[in-house]
């Protein structure tokens, strides 16, 4: 008795913790049901249910316009069906992740419930994956649309006859089909209206028609072996050029954004007064932003035209940012000197076979070279310096490296003078270069009997940032030289139409998206050894 009185009082743990998810009892009709002729379907439950994102997980197929109402009753839901049902068809609505128990959120995925206005259930189905034509992940939310009417620009004007959407790992699914050939269709749809009517809307789509195929329940592999259906999502090139915003980023410069690369720009100014030379342009590599240093900086605002290829896309007024005196901040901007940036990285250290390149922050107008001193190890050395562009930002230095060695360079103040007229500080950057023992090499047998386009052949990191590109032809060992230890990918595009870069698809002149490969698995390379790959691709 006395040790029963020293027993500790607890709160009854209520058992294990509920992990089942909402199990289906019984709907009203029943499921699968034939000749189906009403306007609702009551679907019970053995618990409490909740319904969350029913507007992105509801799916009704074939396609319904105006999407049913759900409504929840404790254990059971019902739908309600707002649309004219057609006759003679078999009906898919699926649920996704919708359903779930109420108290512990258990999901009850992919719920699908079957009906048919007809005497027979259509009991075929189409399967397959949606990646990036790119970047070849799996693409989920993307909605997968079959059409029973093949013309070319159904896509642009009809709503689907059957839809579906890619889960996250990309893979899509349509069941219950009837028999025929559907045009396929996938759209990363941005105005969710089920059209391809947005120029930034992702698409992908088969070159032949589609066929859905019946499922041998008699065998438990029967879905693996049935033909997947593999789709390339992609980014149309816009059919027309637009200037998508025009703005004064800091005192002299305007920056200019396009749709996309331009080809042959032309600005007209609009100011008053202005010299026929008014401004330096800097164009990005990708040749779809425009950078204008201007040469009268001290203007109010400036007005401008914007054409390419002789088509006006745009009138511009900017309102140019102000040179600040110090005794005025706050009312514009304090220039300050002109910045310089060397090509050494954060921990001082510079690759002894590359160019040695100088970058300046604004347009130079003036320099002397002679002022700046080089020196190696602790002798002065002799280099030449010369600029690589025409507007003189960026200054490459020519100089036959040793490895190993510390080298130091000076520029004192007053060696550059920009074209708003201000001078550079002192900079001092001592760096030292790299060994040939501190890298690795990749030697790359490629095979590619299937392929007969140029290859542009990249190592890549996990992230997909390009470290060397090498184009070649197929069928040829190649090697990346002087490649840092880490973790790296190699990326092969198939350039079909060699220009020497990926081109996406265009779906009205059936071009698809050049084809992309990934070596199958992650390459590590170590200091001072090499690595050799073999490489089939098919």
């Amino acid at each position: 008795m006395f040790l029963e009185a020293c027993a500790n009082v607890v709160t009854p743990s209520g058992g294990a913790k509920d992990v089942t998810p909402p199990k289906v009892i019984k709907s009203i009709p029943e499921l699968n049901s034939k000749n189906f002729k009403g306007k609702s379907v009551r679907i019970d439950f053995d618990e409490f249910v909740k319904v969350t994102d029913a507007a992105s997980q509801l799916m009704v197929s074939p396609f319904m316009k105006e999407t049913p109402e759900i409504k929840l009753k404790g254990k059971h839901i019902v739908i309600d069906f707002k649309d004219t049902l057609k006759s003679n068809t078999t009906y898919s609505v699926s649920f996704g992740k919708s359903i779930a128990d109420i108290n512990e959120g258990n999901v009850l995925t992919n719920y699908r419930y079957i009906f048919s206005t007809g005497n027979i259930i259509d009991s075929l189905t189409l399967k397959g994956f949606i990646k990036n034509a790119f970047t070849l992940k799996a693409e989920s939310g993307i909605f997968v649309m079959l059409y029973d009417n093949a013309y070319d620009s159904v896509p642009y004007k009809e709503m689907p006859y059957y839809i579906s959407k890619s889960d996250e790992s990309g893979s899509f699914s349509f069941t219950n089909i009837k028999n025929g050939k559907y045009k396929i269709f996938a759209l990363k749809d941005a105005n969710s209206n089920y059209l391809f009517d947005q120029p930034d809307e992702m698409i992908a789509f088969s070159d032949s028609l589609v066929t859905p195929q019946p499922i041998d329940t008699a065998k438990a592999d029967s879905l693996r072996k049935n033909k997947l259906y593999n789709l390339s999502l992609f980014e149309e090139i816009p059919a027309t050029q637009k200037m998508l915003k025009a703005f004064a980023a800091k005192y002299g410069k305007i920056v200019l954004v396009f749709r996309k690369p331009v080809e042959d720009l032309s600005i007209i100014p609009l100011t008053k007064n202005l010299p026929v030379s008014w401004d330096f342009q800097e164009i990005n590599k990708t040749k779809d932003t425009i950078t204008l240093w201007l040469k009268n900086p001290d203007m109010d605002s400036l007005v401008f035209k914007v054409l390419d290829n002789n088509i006006i896309l745009d009138t511009a007024e900017i309102s140019l940012v102000k040179k600040s005196a110090k005794q005025n901040r706050g009312k514009g901007e304090e220039v300050k000197n002109v910045g310089i940036k060397a090509c050494v990285s954060n921990n001082g250290t510079f690759d002894f076979y590359k160019p040695f390149t100088i970058e300046s922050s604004t347009p130079v107008s003036d320099y002397n070279f002679s002022k700046i001193v080089f020196i190696e190890n602790k002798d002065t050395g002799k280099v030449v310096f010369t600029f690589t562009d025409s507007i003189r930002k960026n200054i490459k230095m020519e100089y036959k490296w040793k490895e190993g060695t510390a080298y130091s360079l000076f520029i004192p103040p007053g060696t550059f003078k920009d074209i708003f007229g201000t001078s550079n500080d002192t900079v001092k950057i001592n760096f030292k270069t790299t060994s040939a023992k501190d890298y690795s090499n990749i030697k790359l047998s490629l095979i590619s009997h299937d392929l007969t386009c140029n290859l542009i052949v990249r190592l890549v990191t996990e992230n997909d940032a390009i470290i060397q590109e090498i184009y070649s032809p197929p069928d040829k060992a190649i090697q990346f030289n002087y490649v840092l230890p880490g973790n790296y990918k190699i990326k092969v595009i198939c350039d079909s139409n060699n220009n020497k870069k990926w081109d996406t698809g265009n779906y009205l002149k059936k071009i698809q998206p050049e084809k992309v490969f990934y070596y199958p698995s992650a390459i590590t390379t170590k200091a001072n050894w090499d690595v050799s790959l073999d490489w089939e691709i098919k």
